[in-house]
């Protein structure tokens, strides 16, 4: 029998938990509050009382003062999926994952 499709099945990196307030806006979505319920150097989920539409492009202001643009690939009941439109390099997203891990 097979399985039910899970977005972690897909998954290019591990993701790392973390529990941040921050705020998305998009193409039809105005600036929301939002959660980043975890990340990695491809994309995050995000806690959202807003509708947002497969495929929509996201903006995500992050509590460090950047920001990172992505695409919803899957939704959810009140959870979003966001692939990155560029990856963060592991350069840069160790010393990112430090600071959001302290918000």
């Amino acid at each position: 029998m097979p399985l039910a499709y899970s977005p972690e099945d897909s998954r290019r990196y591990e993701r790392d938990a973390v529990e941040c307030q921050t705020q998305i806006w998009g193409t039809t979505l105005p600036p929301s509050p939002v959660t980043l319920v975890n990340i990695s150097p491809s994309g995050c989920m995000l806690r959202c009382d807003q509708l947002v539409s497969i495929g929509e492009s996201l903006t995500i202001a992050l509590p460090t003062g950047s920001t990172l643009r992505g695409r919803a690939i899957w939704s959810g009941g009140a959870r979003i999926g966001v692939e990155f439109d560029t990856p963060i390099s592991e350069d840069e997203y160790r010393p990112l994952l430090l600071r959001l891990k302290a918000c």
